[in-house]
């Protein structure tokens, strides 16, 4: 659980570059922060590139959230609130725009918030999937909750492609 919520910070800061509405999906039934999670993560370029390699940090902020910068060592980088969720079984983080380098804080109008999914993949790698922004549950928070609390929902259209992350050993 540790090392899954760990790579699903990092994942949430991929996910949170596509921040699809302005209110929270979800107000309530948030999971204690795990500050295990904490530290850098780095997801590797397709190409095998080291100089595309992507890296977040993340830190346990209270006792159910996370301060998530991603990407981190590049300008432009921003800062994210997430919060660790426990729904249908599934570890989720929902993810919250705070600030970014470029822009400052968001206006009223900008959209803050989005869902990602964590699943743990192996020892200290995370695979990380944010919500889609087509598709009926887009319409608006309410539909992204009752979509994501549906049974017969299928996660992997509501989702899009994984990103692997690994956490990099403390100094």
């Amino acid at each position: 659980m540790k090392t899954a919520l760990r790579l699903a910070t990092a994942l949430l800061c991929l996910a949170l570059t596509s921040c699809l509405f302005k209110e929270p999906i979800f107000t309530s039934g948030f999971a204690p922060a795990d500050p295990a999670l904490g530290g850098v993560w780095m997801a590797e370029a397709e190409g095998g590139d080291p100089r595309e390699r992507d890296f977040a940090v993340v830190a346990a902020i209270g006792s159910d959230s996370y301060m998530l910068h991603y990407p981190v060592a590049r300008k432009g980088g921003t800062y994210f609130e997430a919060r660790p969720l426990k729904v249908r079984d599934k570890d989720l983080w929902q993810v919250r725009l705070a600030v970014t380098y470029d822009d400052g804080l968001p206006d009223k109008d900008t959209p803050t918030y989005t869902i990602l999914w964590l699943e743990k993949t192996g020892d200290n790698k995370l695979s990380v999937r944010s919500l889609k922004s087509e598709g009926p549950h887009t319409t608006g928070p309410a539909e992204a909750r009752k979509a994501l609390e549906d049974k017969a929902a299928d996660w992997n259209i509501l989702f899009g492609e994984a990103q692997v992350f690994t956490r990099l050993a403390d100094k």
